[in-house]
């Protein structure tokens, strides 16, 4: 919709009895009122609902029997089965009468590999305090993973400890303790990152990024072998993620994460083209990986990269599982066999079937 109703603006104007009266039962007078749930499948013989107010001066609702309660618009979405913005508008209708507020355009997307400053200012902070005590919680995390300090520094990898000792602006991840990854361009500078939650609240995803007026998604991460890795040469290993393409660079690998198996677009493939490297796909051994790595195929072919090699990893598991299941990976990778089966977890067939491409050669440098 073009305008929207303040919802502070609409709580303060409304009368939560007048509200309640409209949608329940009530009994008794003056400071002795109740009124009967507004849950419709709650009976509440004995009507148990009472009003209080909050600190900040919001009257609420609290149903002493059932364990209901909230705010006006609460009672509203309960009692009408209405979405938040549906219960809005019924109060507003019915009993604020505010104006409509304008909408503000939202911000212009930030350019592509353009981030604003507070994104690297996030980043630096966050790469910091991944060093510091409060965060040996999130190291453990990154080490449980076979990641040594190294390849964390090599990459610019960061902690976000929350709100107190990382402040962010509006549009930034939430502030649950998260490993920050940043998104580095080839020239290793700071285009984009993700926070990775430790320990994500039931219904959030387990990674968060800025909005796009902060960064735009450059859909994929360059990754650089720590100077302590024997560097391999003539060939770029391309993962699904950062943390699988943390475990090829510290491997020796460059590698390129994309950032999500449904991400590998043309902007992608241009840039893998670019670096006159064989391209070893190595992503999930799931059916989306398989899907990404399919589409990412296609975008090369298209550009007529010939030296292209597909290895899976055993079914089910991730380049990392893999790592810290088998220590023969990284030959695996470099004779470019297909691994075998792991622990309980069955091998599916090969899907791609085939091998395209042996000749590496030594290419461009990063």
């Amino acid at each position: 919709m073009p305008y929207r109703i303040d919802r502070d603006e609409l709580l303060a104007r409304v009368e939560l009895a007048d509200v309640l009266d409209a949608l329940s039962q009530r009994v008794g007078q003056s400071g002795r009122r109740a009124w009967r749930c507004v849950d419709p499948d709650h009976p509440d013989e004995h009507p148990s609902v009472k009003i209080s107010t909050d600190s900040r001066g919001v009257q609420r609702w609290r149903c002493w029997s059932g364990g209901h309660g909230g705010t006006a618009i609460d009672a509203v979405i309960l009692a009408k089965s209405l979405t938040v913005g549906d219960a809005i508008r019924w109060l507003n209708d019915n009993h604020a009468h505010l104006q409509p507020v304008e909408r503000t355009p939202p911000p212009p997307p930030r350019p592509l590999g353009r981030p604003h400053i507070e994104v690297r200012r996030y980043v630096e902070r966050a790469q910091r305090l991944l060093w510091t005590a409060p965060a040996a919680n999130i190291r453990r995390h990154l080490h449980e993973r076979g990641l040594g300090d190294d390849v964390l520094k090599a990459n610019r990898i960061g902690a976000d400890l929350g709100r107190r000792y990382l402040p962010r602006p509006r549009g930034f991840p939430a502030g649950w303790p998260a490993a920050v990854y940043p998104a580095l361009d080839r020239a290793g500078r700071v285009a984009y990152f993700q926070a990775r939650f430790i320990d994500p609240p039931v219904g959030r995803d387990k990674y968060d990024n800025p909005a796009r007026r902060w960064a735009a998604n450059p859909r994929m991460a360059w990754l650089a072998p720590p100077a302590s890795a024997v560097a391999r040469a003539g060939v770029v290993v391309v993962t699904e993620g950062v943390p699988d393409g943390l475990v090829a660079a510290q491997a020796g690998f460059v590698s390129v994460a994309v950032l999500g198996s449904q991400h590998p677009d043309q902007r992608v493939a241009d840039a893998l083209a670019d670096t006159k490297r064989a391209v070893l796909i190595c992503f999930d051994g799931d059916d989306a990986g398989k899907r990404g790595a399919d589409r990412l195929e296609h975008h090369l072919a298209e550009r007529d990269v010939d030296s292209v090699i597909r290895i899976e990893p055993p079914a089910g598991y991730d380049l990392t599982d893999w790592a810290l299941q088998d220590s023969t990976w990284t030959d695996r990778l470099t004779t470019h066999e297909h691994p075998p089966s792991i622990g309980t977890r069955p091998s599916e067939p090969d899907s791609s079937g085939h091998l395209m491409g042996f000749g590496l050669g030594l290419g461009v440098g990063r």
